[in-house]
């Protein structure tokens, strides 16, 4: 029996566009596309507003891909973490790791106010650093992730706000960052799984479509939390893998994990992504306050929110990729427990619905 289900497997994965790969036939000797620089804005400019999720970016670095965790060069440390980490040893799968350095921060909605009134939302910003693990193939990947930062003025949000917001004439001058979240250092985890649950077409020029399944958990100060995402790939010679989903600092995953392509392939690809997740919050110390230092000032939130992701993407993989989405998310905090406001005062925005940027630089 166990050769019927073999041969029955094989035509399974086969018939969705699925074949057998090894480490030995992920194209990794090609001569282009290797590492990737990326640079991420996340900001909330489309919705013409500045409160709640105001503004995040990060610069990103994604070796390439390796048959095993000892090929990559990176320092020992790194290494033994990769085949250390549970199911993360070499098994039919390519590795890299990633790096990044982001900035995140929130604001109330009336900018003008240099005292936020209990129960609004606080002035925060957190500066943080992420090195992460990534190991994938066609069906499956995994990604484990540790960030480490700082919340409060050392984060330097406040400058970054006044330089976009005065110097370059791009919004309101913000008065309350005096009031900000005390310093706090922060240490978050983060662990994803994602699946391909169907594939049909080709991706090596041709039409493809591609459902992937993605369960992630985060632990830490900057956010507790469980989430479940889906999302579909639609495009011409996309490439095999998982598509890199916006990734505001310390919320999301820095991920690069694509299959590279063959040589004789199109240098060009486009697709179109759509996806969504539900995600749990547990706890964060910009909604909930410290459990460090005396900055108590805990804001009503729910802790289910939807949110759902359309964006479009450019590859010329020899050189850049581009990528551009909008998130819409439901209301996180609750309208009836924010302070009234003046009229003509501007109220906190109730959800972090954001565009977002990204642009790739392969060497």
């Amino acid at each position: 029996m166990r050769w019927f289900a073999s041969i029955l497997i094989t035509v399974l994965l086969t018939h969705f566009g699925y074949t057998a790969l090894f480490a030995d036939d992920f194209y990794l000797d090609r001569s282009v596309y290797k590492n990737t620089l990326r640079f991420e804005m996340d900001n909330d400019v489309l919705l013409n507003e500045d409160s709640n999720f105001s503004n995040g970016w990060s610069f990103q670095y994604h070796s390439a891909c390796y048959a095993s965790w000892e090929d990559t060069g990176a320092p020992k440390f790194v290494n033994w973490v990769g085949n250390h980490l549970p199911s993360f040893g070499d098994d039919e799968s390519i590795v890299l790791y990633g790096q990044g350095v982001g900035q995140n921060m929130i604001t109330p909605g009336d900018l003008t106010n240099p005292n936020p009134p209990p129960g609004d939302l606080p002035y925060a910003g957190t500066l943080t650093y992420t090195l992460n693990w990534q190991k994938f193939n066609q069906r499956s990947a995994q990604i484990f992730q540790a960030t480490v930062g700082i919340l409060g003025k050392e984060s330097l949000a406040q400058q970054f706000q006044e330089i976009v917001h005065e110097n370059l004439g791009l919004g309101e001058s913000p008065q309350g960052w005096d009031s900000q979240r005390d310093t706090e250092p922060i240490l978050n985890l983060a662990y994803a799984h994602f699946y391909s649950l169907m594939h049909i077409g080709s991706y090596t020029d041709g039409w493809a479509v591609q459902l992937s399944l993605a369960p992630a958990a985060y632990l830490g100060n900057l956010s507790t939390a469980v989430e479940m995402g889906l999302g579909i790939r639609f495009g011409w010679n996309m490439q095999e893998g998982f598509n890199a989903f916006p990734a505001p600092p310390g919320l999301g995953f820095y991920t690069n994990m694509l299959i590279p392509k063959p040589e004789v392939s199109s240098p060009h690809g486009v697709e179109l992504v759509i996806g969504g997740k539900a995600t749990g919050l547990i706890y964060s110390v910009v909604y909930d306050g410290s459990v460090i230092t005396s900055d108590d000032r805990n804001i009503d939130y729910e802790n289910f929110v939807v949110s759902g992701m359309i964006g479009l993407n450019y590859h010329y993989y020899r050189f850049f990729s581009i990528r551009l989405a909008f998130v819409q998310e439901t209301d996180l905090l609750i309208e009836d427990s924010l302070p009234p406001t003046q009229p003509g005062d501007e109220k906190t925005r109730l959800d972090n619905s954001y565009s977002t940027f990204m642009i790739d630089f392969h060497f």
